[in-house]
């Protein structure tokens, strides 16, 4: 199956979603369609064998609607950029043409001292000249849907303005001088300037993407025949060479040849500072180069990159829908011919009294009040803010599902190695020997050790090198299985490793913590020292966990590490239930039990073996600078090793579920309040009812009203009040 991404012109409120989904699931091929309204797009799941581009086009083009594929990786940050300027301009523009023409109506109406005459065609001329300027979209909309057996917004707007149009001609007819043309242009004025600004509130709300879009250049430069040449990054292979100057943004993701710089990385790893780069060093698409400047082999291509990446998974999280949507598509699928209903009823049970009159102005007002916007936006639009608000902390989501689940979490279980701890080893303590310093250990280790490729081995080379100590050669290396290394010296005969090794005629070995390993060094027969060493732990390890206990989550830390060693990582980051000793099917079985015991359980892992746990899970959290398989495992993904993130995740989670209630539930009670104020039926008893032009303003008011709740997201704080 392939996932591909369409954008979809021509929907208006939740019932063209409804049909543009059942037109493209129609298809043969495709398993399955999703369309964000917020968004105006399609992701489709299909069989390229079977199903292609043309064939859902036609198939959308069929349902009254427009389809094409979206622009590429490397152009959708222009493209976004550009869909969403155009729609602002358009709404922009009817809207200063709107109130052109309906400030004069409006004068004509009420002008005392004019001939009823000049009034009465004025405003037709004026009725006209909306109806045609303005309403035309609604009305060319309402027929495309009745040409294709449909009903939606437009139809809605188009009947409620002609209505008051129609209603305005006839009063004209008959030489009285109602409110009816008048009540016809502040509806369509009214919802042009709703639509206006729900164009621009939704363009606010697609800055995070459109932010990570625009982080990588278009082109690099690379080298290529001695010569350096600007190259489209889709066009640039892997193993090529590209030049970053100071002041560039880096344009994709590779390895430093030559040069170094200082790097702002603050989009993938949220640090403010900048990171110094050498030969060697990974540098990620995305990131601006300092001073100074860099060769870099190209490591992954234009779509691969971890930035291309991020991009790809805020986008499906964005094209995804909610199980709470889906309730909400249920109600709209059967709104619009219910509304249609509710305003024939609210004609005929006026006439039956002989209030025509009336009767047409209360169903004109349902028709207006009832349109389904706010309804459609509702999950949508605080998806779209949420998961941009996450990939801009580092908290990147696959799909709303997952936000949904982490609103419910109840506990959370937390791999140790590569989760808790930093998952590589580091030089922790040198404990020389009598007659030796700390740096001489550390130099005879090293001589040995640069050897070998044991992740013991890369620490106290490394840590060797981080203090700028003499390089000692060694020769005749000979690697003694399960206990270390022999080496000839310019020193001497240098023997690390275990006690065995190097300390057989020696005094023991201090004691140290659970969890710490030890490394003897000795020279020509004599003890130089011991170094200690140890999986360092994570310095936002602690804080994260308090946060996540003062969110109430049950915290669970699970290892395939000895009891003694895990235990002991667990007391200094203050978790009081270790599982340990367990394998990847071990760790699977310890989150169904979890499960079994009503639990609904998040587990955050970094590697393979994590991978079972991570998907038996009800949420599952990868480390993204992790192993690929738990990337692709988990519904969440840390763009950082950064534990702070997951109580962040959890709490934006929660945030992002209570702005759908409460949009859903806004919607709704503005929906069951106002169709029965707009149908008059309090009017026998208060004397109260909605008039149409009102009725617009309302409907406006309730679909601009769901986006700007859904933006409070962008300022909600995500950081709780825990100390490390």
């Amino acid at each position: 199956m392939k996932e591909i991404s369409l954008e979809i012109r021509g929907m208006h409120c939740a019932s063209c979603v409804g049909r543009v989904e059942q037109a493209l699931a129609r298809v043969p091929g495709v398993e399955r369609a999703r369309v964000n309204l917020a968004l105006g797009q399609a992701a489709v799941s299909l069989d390229p064998s079977s199903a292609s581009i043309a064939a859902l086009a036609s198939a959308v083009s069929a349902a009254g609607y427009e389809a094409r594929e979206m622009a590429p990786a490397a152009d959708a940050g222009v493209a976004l950029a550009e869909r969403t300027r155009e729609e602002v301009s358009t709404w922009r523009n009817r809207l200063l043409i709107a109130g052109v023409l309906l400030v004069p109506l409006i004068g004509l109406h009420w002008l005392p001292g004019l001939s009823h005459s000049v009034s009465a065609w004025g405003q037709f001329a004026l009725a006209t000249a909306l109806q045609i300027v303005v309403g035309w979209p609604f009305l060319l909309g309402a027929a495309s849907r009745l040409r294709h057996g449909g009903a939606n917004m437009d139809t809605l707007i188009a009947l409620g303005t002609l209505a008051a149009y129609g209603a305005g001609v006839a009063d004209l007819a008959g030489g009285r001088h109602g409110m009816n043309f008048m009540d016809g242009g502040m509806i369509l004025a009214f919802i042009t300037l709703g639509k206006y600004l729900e164009a621009r509130a939704k363009g606010r709300a697609s800055l995070a993407i459109l932010k990570l879009l625009r982080l990588a250049p278009p082109v690099a430069r690379v080298e290529r025949n001695l010569q350096l040449a600007e190259v489209p990054v889709g066009k640039v292979a892997i193993g090529e060479t590209i030049l970053i100057r100071p002041g560039d943004k880096v344009p994709l993701d590779g390895v430093v040849l030559t040069g170094s710089s200082e790097l702002d990385e603050a989009w993938l790893t949220g640090e403010p500072l900048p990171v110094a780069k050498k030969p060697g060093d990974t540098i990620y698409a995305g990131s601006t180069s300092g001073s100074g400047s860099l060769r870099a082999r190209v490591t992954r291509a234009a779509g691969d990159t971890w930035l291309a990446q991020t991009v790809a998974l805020v986008r499906q999280a964005q094209e995804s829908k909610a199980n709470v949507q889906r309730l909400a598509d249920w109600v709209v699928a059967w709104f619009v011919p219910a509304v249609l209903v509710v305003a024939a009823i609210t004609v005929l049970a006026w006439g039956f009294v002989g209030e025509w009159t009336v009767g047409v102005s209360c169903a004109v007002a349902v028709l207006v009040v009832a349109c389904p916007c706010a309804l459609g936006l509702a999950t949508p639009a605080a998806i779209l803010v949420g998961s941009g608000r996450g990939a801009e902390n580092g908290i990147l989501i696959k799909d709303a599902q997952a936000l949904e689940t982490a609103g419910r979490i109840t506990a959370i279980v937390l791999d140790k190695t590569g989760t808790i701890t930093l998952g590589r080893p580091e030089v922790v303590a040198v404990r020389p020997a009598v007659g030796f310093s700390a740096e001489r250990v550390l130099e005879l280790a090293a001589a040995a050790e640069r050897h070998s490729s044991h992740p013991l081995a890369r620490a106290i080379v490394a840590q060797t090198e981080a203090l700028g100590l003499k390089v000692l050669t060694a020769d005749s290396v000979r690697v003694v299985p399960g206990q270390g290394l022999v080496a000839e010296s310019s020193a001497g005969q240098i023997a690390v490793g275990t006690e065995e090794l190097v300390g057989t005629l020696h005094p023991p070995v201090a004691p140290v913590e659970p969890g710490q390993i030890v490394i003897q060094v000795g020279v020509n027969g004599k003890l130089a020292g011991t170094i200690v060493l140890a999986d360092a732990i994570s310095d936002s390890s602690r804080a994260a966990i308090s946060d996540l206990k003062s969110l109430g989550l049950a915290v669970t830390m699970l290892s395939g590490d000895r009891q003694a060693a895990a235990e002991a990582v667990a007391r200094h980051v203050g978790i009081e239930r270790v599982i340990a000793e367990v394998k990847p099917e071990g760790k699977q079985a310890a989150i169904v039990q979890m499960q079994a015991n009503g639990a609904v359980v998040a587990m955050v892992g970094d590697g393979i073996n994590d991978a079972p746990a991570l998907a038996a899970a009800d949420l599952g959290i990868a480390i993204g600078l992790g192993a690929d398989v738990a990337i692709e495992t988990a519904p969440i993904v840390l763009s950082r090793h950064d534990l702070r993130l997951v109580p962040r995740a959890i709490r934006l989670s929660r945030a992002v579920l209570a702005v759908i209630r409460q949009n859903l539930v806004w919607a709704l009670v503005y929906n069951v309040l106002l169709i029965p104020l707009a149908a008059g039926l309090f009017e026998p008893l208060i004397g109260l009812r909605l008039p149409p032009a009102l009725a617009a303003a309302a409907m406006a008011a309730s679909s601009v009203s769901v986006v700007v709740n859904s933006l409070r997201l962008r300022w909600i704080s995500l950081a709780g009040e825990a100390k490390s």
